[in-house]
């Protein structure tokens, strides 16, 4: 089987160890922390060799071991040779073929061997013998299978891998017609589901310390897009509110709806569905989309977990920011703002967000650039409290000052016309409402009201005094007492 060599950040050798024992068969680390290796190479013919790493010198050491074995095909899992796996399709999707040859019923041996021979994917697996679209010849299959697998193999297995090469060109051709007859370029595709557990397994164990689930686990849905700006290597800027979590996403999906598209001259009925979008209205619903939409980005392999962690708390920090007198401090709606012009900024200079040929991600470094470009600062910066306008001061002024003359339980008049006492009433120390705050009949105490008698009450309100609530009018306030 083909050796793996697997780099880390210096400084990390003892804390990773463990990860390098199932791939190597003696790892050690000597007191000045480098680390020799022992590597299996019996696929050719060689006994085990023995190296020594040196991580005082890092680049060097790899740009050295890339050159050493590259005439050797041995496979480098490392951040300057290996591609994203999170944005594999159907077709190159490992985890899915290994599932499929499981359902198969193929024994642990032969499925051994298809690795070995470099059979680990639907796409590969498709033209290893004859062509898709072409009918499998049983006497040539059966004698490939022997020469090319294993002569010993069992009946079951061959049908297995009969099974296992005609669903594999079946797949291709597929996905050759879908190429073809697709005319919407901007669908997401869904990543197969053993891939995507795959690398959710593979992403929980390496955030140790995290618990990526409930709130914090990404939905299937986000996932998805994240893989496909992988895909396509091109930078898509992510909303929070569409950066939902697993839970909302089942919890709130909607049952999916059937369009009729014209593709290649033919009707077809499709069903589409959407996820709603979720809520954002406090800091801490924000803050949990971003860590979602983080967490996706590193699982499609985009950017790294730490460099997305740095931004994200050098982007809320804004937040506890103290503001200069008369100004507000940060709100969550400039957070957003801000969230949105970084990658505005991103996506005008051009940037591919897929490894590049040293295996740098080019993310690592300009998310963070553009969060403290001058551009996006602005969107941060605190903003003026607002200032009551001196007609709102002359109004309080009136309003404190009518208080004072009339009762605690009479409000006092508000605007013109309706609702406003008359002056006629006012002049004679009259209020608008009685003291269990009803309505007082204004033209009952102006001239007469033919409503209702004295005492009673019509729909304008009671007739009674507007000054000691008698049965009489306010005209006849002196008289009657």
């Amino acid at each position: 089987m083909c050796s793996k060599i697997f780099w880390v950040n210096p400084g990390m050798e003892r804390k990773l160890i463990d990860a390098w024992r199932p791939s190597a068969q003696e790892v050690v680390v000597h007191d000045n922390n480098d680390i020799s290796i022992t590597l299996d190479f019996r696929h050719f013919n060689h006994n085990p060799c023995f190296f020594v790493f040196c991580f005082s010198s890092f680049e060097c050491t790899c740009k050295f071991m890339l050159c050493l074995f590259s005439e050797a095909n041995l496979h480098f899992d490392s951040p300057f040779t290996r591609t994203s796996s999170a944005m594999a399709s159907l077709l190159e999707s490992e985890a899915q073929f290994v599932m499929r040859a499981t359902e198969f019923r193929m024994s642990e041996g032969t499925l051994k061997r298809l690795k070995a021979a470099g059979l680990a994917t639907f796409g590969i697996m498709a033209y290893a013998h004859g062509q898709p679209g072409q009918q499998i010849d049983d006497e040539k299959f059966e004698q490939w299978v022997g020469t090319k697998i294993d002569q010993n193999i069992s009946l079951a297995d061959v049908a297995a891998i009969k099974r296992l090469l005609f669903e594999s060109q079946t797949l291709t051709l597929a996905a050759l017609k879908e190429q073809i007859t697709s005319q919407d370029s901007t669908a997401v595709k869904r990543i197969p589901a053993a891939e995507r557990e795959t690398r959710m397994e593979g992403l929980k164990r390496r955030l140790v310390g995290m618990l990526i689930e409930g709130p914090l686990e990404p939905s299937y849905s986000l996932l998805d897009v994240c893989a496909n700006m992988a895909l396509k290597n091109e930078v898509v800027y992510i909303r929070p509110e569409k950066a939902v979590s697993r839970t909302h996403e089942v919890l709130h999906s909607k049952s999916p709806s059937k369009q009729v598209e014209v593709s290649a001259d033919a009707l077809v009925l499709r069903e589409t569905s959407e996820v709603p979008e979720g809520p954002i209205q406090s800091a801490l619903q924000v803050q949990e989309a971003l860590t979602r939409r983080g967490l996706g980005l590193v699982f499609a392999d985009l950017i790294d977990h730490d460099r997305y962690c740095k931004y994200l708390t050098t982007l809320f920090s804004h937040l506890h920011r103290e503001p200069p007198v008369g100004y507000n401090r940060c709100s969550v709606s400039q957070l957003i703002a801000a969230d949105k012009a970084v990658w505005q900024s991103i996506l005008e200079a051009g940037v591919r967000p897929r490894r590049d040929a040293l295996g740098v991600l080019p993310l690592n470094e300009k998310l963070l650039e553009a969060l403290q470009s001058y551009q996006v600062s602005f969107a941060l910066l605190p903003l003026a409290s607002k200032k009551e306008s001196v007609q709102t001061e002359k109004k309080d002024k009136k309003e404190k000052k009518i208080k004072k003359d009339f009762p605690k339980w009479d409000k006092p008049p508000k605007g013109k016309g309706k609702g406003k006492v008359p002056q006629q009433i006012m002049k004679l120390g009259g209020v608008g409402k009685n003291p269990d705050g009803e309505n007082i009949c204004y033209s009952y105490n102006c001239s007469q009201c033919s409503g209702a008698p004295d005492g009673g009450r019509c729909k304008k309100g009671h007739h009674i005094c507007a000054k000691c609530f008698g049965p009489h009018s306010i005209q006849n306030h002196d008289s009657a007492n």
